[in-house]
């Protein structure tokens, strides 16, 4: 079995489980659950081990949360957790990757939705780490330009949406009327068994993430899965995380 059969495999049991668990169950809330659970299962099993898969919030030094989010990405030996029931975690930004939104059916009114939890993620500053020194220092060159720490990524994966153009036009819209660098937007969307949305540079080179003059590109296809993996994944086995200072987020805390 190649890596294509293993993959469409995947989306096939992706498919099916999802199936399940909207004609087993009523609660919206439960069918939300399930559904995230089952693509937090594929990437737990397919990303490197150095990647741990969560739900829950994040937090800054400065007060900030975010809104509950559905699937994040973070390192699995540096991230502290601040906080757990059940699934549920609230988790340093500074140790966090990446952030996937889950979407059982993607249109315009859900979109609203995932562009107001991206804004809660997009908002928070990633300041309590050691910053790089000496002869030698380490950063990373995302969105056109170089960073310190990874900056958080965030994608969207859905069940199925609307018209794969058509929601590739309400996403640039929103990047338009909200006048969002490349660092802040909505970075790739994948829909199970009809395409993705990702970006394509001035070069002609498809990217999971956009940068400076790049367009969204819309690629239909029933490989879905696999493309988004293989764009995201660029990223996921390059990561890398500063030394994380808890102190910071101690505050004015007299001991």
């Amino acid at each position: 079995m190649n890596i294509v059969e293993i993959f469409d495999e995947v989306a096939k049991q992706m498919r099916s489980d999802f199936e399940k668990a909207r004609k087993a169950l009523r609660q919206p809330g439960l069918k939300g659950g399930s559904f995230e659970e089952t693509f937090r299962t594929f990437l737990g099993d397919y990303l490197p081990r150095s990647l741990d898969v969560s739900t829950g919030v994040l937090v800054d030094v400065h007060g900030s949360v975010s809104r509950q989010l559905d699937v994040i990405i973070s390192d699995s030996a540096k991230t502290p957790i601040f906080y757990r029931s059940g699934d549920i975690r609230v988790i340093p930004v500074e140790c966090a990757y990446a952030v996937m939104e889950v979407k059982a059916y993607l249109d315009a009114n859900e979109l609203d939705r995932v562009f107001q939890n991206m804004e809660s993620v997009r908002n928070l500053r990633k300041t309590a780490y050691i910053k790089p020194a000496g002869a030698i220092i380490y950063s990373v060159n995302l969105y056109g330009r170089e960073w310190e720490i990874w900056p958080i990524n965030y994608y969207v994966f859905a069940y199925d949406s609307i018209e794969l153009m058509t929601l590739a036009e309400h996403i640039n819209v929103r990047h338009q009327i909200k006048k969002l660098p490349e660092h802040l937007r909505i970075d790739t969307v994948c829909v199970l068994d009809k395409g993705v949305i990702c970006n394509q540079h001035i070069d002609g080179k498809f990217d999971a993430l956009p940068q400076a003059g790049s367009k969204l590109y819309v690629s239909k296809t029933t490989r879905s899965l696999l493309l988004f993996y293989a764009l995201t994944s660029t990223y996921f086995n390059q990561v890398r995380l500063p030394n994380f200072r808890f102190t910071d987020y101690l505050g004015k805390i007299t001991f």
